[in-house]
């Protein structure tokens, strides 16, 4: 074998690996594309439950405000029963004590219900919170995931773009060797 059969096979070697390489290449990118499909899959499921959560947020929210409507109402019903016990305790000669201390437990029990309802509405209010931390997480980590499979099908695209060029390198050398055979 003379040294242009050698220079020949040498470089039909080194387009073998350059076709090799674009291979394996095209193989990691591949990886890449499904590892960066699922995580968008991924995501894409942490934005519903983010979706849902958000949801949850707005009824605790609805919730607890009608309970704080609903204390002040019976605040209200409560200082209304408490005026009416005074106007019966200064007109004493025309209406019963016994009503006016009626009036007044009912003003009490009002404002334990109220009292009640506020904190209901407190945790509510505490639920919400804790709900909206939990749906702001989970669209944090959703971006995350969607950031980190941009990045392989960036890298991805890399690699298939190297392996194109590798194998154009790898089909000249083989039309060298070719075209320096027939010579």
């Amino acid at each position: 074998m003379d040294e242009k059969e050698r220079r020949l096979l040498r470089r039909e070697q080194a387009a073998d690996e350059r076709d090799r390489v674009a291979d394996e290449r095209d193989a990691v990118a591949d990886r890449r594309d499904r590892a960066a499909d699922q995580r968008d899959a991924v995501a894409d499921e942490r934005d519903l439950d983010s979706a849902d959560r958000d949801r949850e947020v707005r009824q605790i929210l609805d919730r607890a405000i009608a309970r704080d409507v609903a204390a002040d109402h019976r605040d209200i019903a409560a200082r209304a029963r408490d005026l009416a016990a005074d106007r019966r305790d200064l007109a004493a000669g025309f209406a019963s004590v016994e009503d006016a201390a009626l009036d007044r437990a009912h003003a009490d029990v009002d404002r334990d219900f109220a009292a009640r309802d506020r904190d209901y509405s407190a945790g509510d209010r505490a639920d919400l919170i804790d709900s909206g931390r939990s749906a702001a997480s989970r669209r944090d980590a959703a971006q995350g995931q969607r950031s980190e499979s941009a990045l392989d099908r960036m890298e991805s695209r890399s690699d298939r773009a190297r392996a194109g060029k590798d194998r154009v390198e790898a089909a000249e050398d083989r039309a060298a060797a070719r075209s320096g055979e027939e010579a």
